[in-house]
């Protein structure tokens, strides 16, 4: 088993009879699908659609916890009491109680009382994620061999690679990573994303790059013989992700072409989960 400490991860509690009915209204995944042995990724997205924010939910001790961004939990937490209105639930930041660690190269994992585990949803790779009470005391990995794990897979995490208020999901694989439920009811920003996806407006898509040179500070301008073709994310040593224009060029050019950024060249690739518009299914 590899393991390290997610730092960056804070913990939502929620409790409360209307829980299901409250977050099944708000979010792009279905509740539904919660169990204590299950989680969902699922995001939270503006009225017109855009990214907000992103999250894992699993039932812990009677009540959800929330594995979400740390520095913007309380933002989360404030936003959702936006909705309350008379719904029977409550919240709380219960990040000072539980950390959050990721654990791959591994079949199964034992946790206690104070523990729970789950496969992480969106990709059988990335392995488990555990939320506990009691740190772990075998972890033998850094967060950087997470990052670089997560990047050389294509995986987006949260703000960093979503602009809040500003991405859409569906540009950056959140469908084909499993936060995204077609059948469920209306949710929040669900118009766009519906006919994002119905109309095949995906114009542009998240994708992983292998770094050659200094790595680019996010958002760094990706340019191909001088035109700009995209823009970088977040990146780890020799891996990262960019955001890229699927019309001109075409992806076949830029997939071919080694890429400009900054004071380093780009390699991107497309991985095997990534399923283009019109060759995929619905979950």
């Amino acid at each position: 088993m590899t393991s390290c400490l997610l730092p960056q991860r804070g913990i939502l509690e929620l409790t409360g009879i209307d829980r299901g009915s409250f977050l099944q209204g708000l979010i792009t995944n279905s509740v539904d699908k919660i169990s204590t042995t299950a989680a969902i990724y699922s995001a939270f997205l503006t009225p017109q659609g855009r990214f907000f924010h992103d999250f894992f939910i699993i039932e812990h001790n009677d009540a959800w916890l929330i594995d979400c961004e740390l520095d913007r939990a309380e933002n989360l937490l404030n936003r959702f009491n936006l909705y309350k209105l008379r719904s029977r639930v409550n919240w709380r930041d219960a990040s000072n109680e539980y950390k959050v660690y990721a654990s791959w190269n591994d079949d199964t994992i034992e946790t206690s009382g104070d523990s729970v585990c789950f496969s992480d949803p969106r990709l059988p790779d990335l392995g488990h994620r555990i939320i506990t009470k009691a740190p772990l005391t075998t972890t033998d990995a850094h967060f950087d061999d997470y990052d670089t794990l997560r990047l050389s897979h294509g995986i987006p995490d949260g703000s960093r690679d979503m602009p809040v208020e500003k991405a859409i999901i569906l540009e950056c694989g959140l469908d084909e990573l499993n936060a995204v439920d077609w059948r469920k009811g209306c949710y929040i920003g669900q118009e766009l994303t519906a006919r994002t996806n119905y109309r095949g407006l995906i114009r542009k898509r998240l994708l992983p790059v292998k770094i050659e040179g200094e790595a680019p500070a996010p958002f760094t301008p990706i340019l191909l013989e001088g035109k700009e073709v995209g823009e970088m994310r977040s990146s780890c040593k020799e891996s990262g992700l960019a955001l890229f224009r699927l019309d001109k060029p075409s992806l076949s050019a830029i997939i071919d072409a080694t890429l400009n950024c900054g004071n380093a060249t780009l390699k991107p690739t497309i991985p095997s989960w990534v399923k283009f518009q019109g060759n995929k299914d619905q979950n």
